[in-house]
């Protein structure tokens, strides 16, 4: 890759060696890594990945190509002008939500939709109706609903809302330490909200 970006006048800045099943280059950018890992029969897989979060992914075995991809990813490029250079690279809704600065309603949309996540949907239902709770970045993890001011940022401000047994619930937030256990839902979602308003002003 290196070879192919000076030959090209490509600057990569510097690829870093990654080990392991992620084996391979890791490129840094302004928005993430663009992540190369070399796969069978000589294809290349291309993540692009940001806090965690896949913005873009592919698979070719075109070399030049991968180097190409990177540097329009390093240089600004966008998601569609990604797609339309490099139609291998694919990306979905939610990157582009994230791309155009606010994945909150289409992170909600998918979550109240998912049939995966059917047994939390009366939680979902109830967070979302509320007007405090839903301008907030949702996920589920293990049955409790977080709630995030940006998301996969803890440091930025986090609520989360556990169902506990007997029909009670737990909210904690981060990165100030609190905790508290309530009997119903309704009264979690009260609390959530009293949090999340006091994290706003972090």
């Amino acid at each position: 890759m290196a070879l192919i970006a000076l030959a090209r006048g490509i600057d990569l800045g510097e690829p870093q060696a990654t080990s392991g099943w992620n084996a391979g280059a890791e490129i840094g950018t302004d928005r993430g890594r663009v992540i190369v890992s070399p796969r069978v029969e000589g294809t290349f897989q291309v993540r692009i990945l940001h806090r965690g979060f896949a913005w873009s992914q592919g698979w070719t075995n075109d070399l030049v190509a991968v180097v190409e991809v990177a540097d329009l990813w390093r240089r600004g490029g966008l998601l569609r002008e990604l797609h339309d250079r490099f139609p291998f690279m694919s990306w979905d809704e939610l990157a582009q939500a994230f791309e155009d600065g606010d994945p909150a309603p289409t992170k909600w949309r998918q979550l109240l939709s998912s049939d995966w996540h059917l047994p939390d949907r009366p939680l979902l239902q109830a967070a979302h109706a509320h007007p405090d709770l839903r301008v907030f970045y949702p996920d589920i993890s293990h049955r409790s609903l977080m709630l995030s001011r940006k998301p996969c940022d803890l440091e930025s401000g986090l609520v989360k809302v556990t169902p506990l047994s007997g029909g009670t619930y737990q909210v904690i937030t981060y990165p100030v330490a609190f905790r508290r256990e309530v009997d119903s839902l309704s009264e979690a979602l009260e609390v959530a909200a009293a949090c999340s308003r006091s994290l706003s002003a972090l």
